[in-house]
């Protein structure tokens, strides 16, 4: 069936980001997370700062060098 046979629903929302935003059907750009949570292109720098570990760079990785 050819796409533009299709005309679905407008705002009918598909579900929910991680953050809680909606997602709306046909919306683009939605990504996974490992968790099965999604987010918009607008998350992934909370995401990433949500989910990372701080590190002291001054100390070596490696105690034996």
């Amino acid at each position: 069936m050819p796409k533009d046979w299709i005309d679905p629903p407008e705002d009918e929302i598909w579900g929910y980001t991680l953050y809680g935003e909606e997602i709306l059907v046909g919306e683009t750009d939605i990504r996974e997370t490992i968790d099965g949570e999604y987010m918009k292109p607008d998350e992934f720098e909370r995401y990433a700062y949500d989910t990372s570990t701080p590190v002291d760079t001054e100390a070596h990785r490696n105690e034996f060098i």
